[in-house]
C-alpha cells in the first residue's frame, strides 16, 4: 500500500473526530456521541449541557448521552433507604416565566390520570434543583381556571410541603423552622396573577427571600413554575445525595371555590405533620437503578371494573406513562396472583390511551377476565421493563386516601 492510500485511510478514520457535529449555538458535541437525530420535533427549548436552544428531540438525545457519560465515569450512587423519588440537577439556568422548557428531561409525577373527567383533572408535577433553589413545574388539563382572592388556596392552586431539617426533627410530627407549608397559585379569580403565601399560623417559617411563581395559559390548561431558594433554609446545604421531605397537593376549582384535591406522595395527613412527607434525594441524573424506587410515583396504576361493558365482564388495569422518559420504557406486564402468591396470569398493557386530546398525557391499559380475579381474592402489580427486556421497577395499587373525602 503506497503512502497516498495510507494517508487517505487515516483521513477517513479521523474524519468523524475532525468533523464532530455541532449544537445550534456552535458548541461541538463529543465525537463519540455520533450524529444527532435527523428527524426532530419543531419545538424550541433550552438544551442540556450548555448547548443552546433546540428541539425536544435534540434535548433528549443530549441528555441520554450525558447520562451515559456520567455512568461510564463511575459516578453512579444508589438511592438511600426510604427514598421515593430522585430529583435531578438542572442542567441549564432556570428562568421563572411559566415556560416549562427547562423541565424537558426532569422527573415527572402524574396526578389524577385515572379520573373520569379527563379534561379537568390530569396534571403533571416536575422537579429540579441546583445550588440556588428547588424548582417545581406544573402542567394541568383544566377548562375552568379560577382562584379566589382570599384565601388563594381555595381554588386552582398548590399546597406545597417541604422539610429540610438536618437534625432529629426531620419529618417529625411538628412544623418548625426549616420546614414549610405554603401555597401558590397562577390565578386571581379568572385572571393570570401568580401569588404565594405561607400557611396561617406559620408566617415566620421562612423569610420568603427570592420566592417566585410564574404561569401561562396553554390551550388545555395552565403551566406554572415555582422557585423556592435554599437561602430560606440556612441550615441546609444542597448537594448530591442529600435527602429532603416533600409533598404536593393539587387543588381544583372547576370555575369556583375548591371542589377537589389530590396529593402526589402522601395524603391529607401531610397537612397535620411533616412525618407524612416523602423522602426525595437530590441527584445529578436519573439512573437506571433509581427506577426500582421511583416507579411507583412516576408510573402509578389503577385496577378497576367498568360499570358499563359489552360481553363478559373484564377487569381493566391502567398505568400512567412518564412524559419525559418514555424512551426508556419497553413492555409493561400486569402480574396477577392469588393470596398465596400463586401466579394467575400475566397481561401486557399494549393499548395507549390519550388524556384530554394531548399526547403528553398518556397511559397504557390491559384487561383480563373478571372471573379470574374475584375482588378481595388477588393482588396485582405492574412490572416495567426497559427496551432490552430488563426489569426497571414494579408498581402496586396506591392504598391511601388522597382526595377530599376518605376512601379510594
Amino acid at each position: 500500500m503506497n503512502l497516498r492510500k495510507i494517508f487517505l485511510l487515516i483521513t477517513l478514520i479521523l474524519l468523524p473526530v475532525l468533523n464532530a457535529a455541532k449544537a445550534p449555538n456552535g458548541k461541538e458535541f463529543p465525537a463519540h456521541w455520533g450524529d444527532p437525530p435527523l428527524r426532530q420535533t419543531r419545538d424550541l427549548r433550552p438544551l442540556p449541557g450548555g448547548y443552546g436552544r433546540g428541539s425536544g428531540t435534540l434535548a433528549k438525545w443530549i441528555q441520554q448521552n450525558l447520562d451515559k457519560d456520567s455512568s461510564s465515569k463511575g459516578t453512579l450512587t444508589p438511592l438511600k433507604a426510604g427514598v421515593r423519588l430522585a430529583v435531578t440537577r438542572a442542567k441549564t439556568p432556570i428562568t421563572i416565566d411559566g415556560n416549562l422548557d427547562e423541565f424537558a428531561t426532569a422527573v415527572c409525577t402524574p396526578v389524577e390520570y385515572f379520573h373520569p373527567d379527563q379534561n379537568n383533572r390530569p396534571a403533571q408535577f416536575f422537579y429540579l434543583w441546583d445550588n440556588e433553589a428547588f424548582y417545581v413545574g406544573l402542567r394541568t388539563l383544566d377548562e375552568k381556571i379560577f382562584s379566589p382572592v382570599d384565601p388563594l388556596w381555595e381554588g386552582d392552586a398548590v399546597e406545597w410541603y417541604f422539610d429540610t431539617r438536618r437534625d432529629s426533627t426531620f419529618r417529625d410530627q411538628k412544623w418548625g423552622k426549616g420546614a414549610v407549608h405554603c401555597f401558590w397559585t397562577a390565578m386571581r379569580k379568572a385572571e393570570l396573577n401568580p401569588r404565594f403565601c405561607l400557611r396561617p399560623g406559620y408566617l415566620d417559617a421562612i423569610a420568603k427571600t427570592g420566592v417566585e411563581v410564574s404561569a401561562r395559559r396553554w390551550e388545555r390548561g395552565l403551566e406554572v413554575e415555582f422557585k423556592l431558594p435554599w437561602v430560606n433554609f440556612p441550615n441546609f446545604t444542597p448537594k448530591i445525595n442529600e435527602v429532603i421531605g416533600i409533598d404536593a397537593e393539587l387543588s381544583y376549582s372547576d370555575g369556583s371555590q375548591r371542589s377537589y384535591r389530590s396529593f402526589i406522595f402522601g395524603s391529607p395527613l401531610s397537612v397535620a405533620q411533616p412525618g407524612n412527607l416523602a423522602r426525595v434525594q437530590l441527584v445529578d441524573t436519573l439512573q437506571k437503578d433509581h427506577w426500582e424506587k421511583c416507579a411507583p410515583v412516576m408510573m402509578p396504576i389503577r385496577i378497576d371494573t367498568a360499570w358499563s361493558q359489552g360481553g363478559k365482564p373484564k377487569v381493566q388495569a391502567r398505568i400512567a406513562l412518564p412524559v419525559n422518559h418514555l424512551e426508556k420504557i419497553g413492555k409493561i406486564m400486569f402480574q396477577v396472583s392469588d393470596l398465596s402468591g400463586k401466579l394467575l396470569g400475566e397481561f401486557e398493557a399494549r393499548e395507549t390511551e390519550i388524556l384530554g386530546s394531548d399526547p403528553n398525557f398518556s397511559r397504557k391499559v390491559t384487561t383480563w377476565p373478571a372471573d379470574l380475579t374475584a375482588p378481595g381474592s388477588y393482588t396485582a402489580v405492574a412490572v416495567i421493563y426497559d427496551k432490552n427486556g430488563k426489569e426497571l421497577g414494579r408498581v402496586a395499587p396506591r392504598l391511601v386516601s388522597v382526595n377530599i373525602k376518605q376512601g379510594y
